[in-house]
């Protein structure tokens, strides 16, 4: 009986652990980010994104729109900080907008 209770976990650890075994994390820091992306770009940019996806700690963004593309590449510095804020954690160190 006592082994059984020496056993149990929070839920939250047993989580954290299976993404660790299993290199889960960064996919699931990638939902958050495409989650959460219209909360962080605002409806217009949101609207003209047409792939979102993050390798290695880089975020890859493409717009529909040129002009769009062309001011989303100028504040990418911006972009990256709003991100990282918005996480209250450093989860993006680059960005690239094609």
């Amino acid at each position: 009986m006592d082994d059984k209770k020496n056993r149990e976990k929070p839920i939250g650890n047993v989580l954290d652990a299976m993404f660790k075994k299993y290199r889960l994390q960064p996919k699931m820091t990638e939902l958050d980010i495409v989650n959460r992306w219209e909360e962080i770009v605002g409806h217009l940019v949101f609207k003209h994104t047409s792939e979102l996806k993050m390798l290695n700690k880089t975020l890859y963004v493409k717009f529909d729109n040129a002009p769009l593309k062309n001011e989303m590449f100028l504040q990418k510095d911006l972009l990256l900080k709003r991100i990282n804020e918005t996480f209250n954690q450093e989860i993006i160190e680059k960005i690239f907008i094609g």
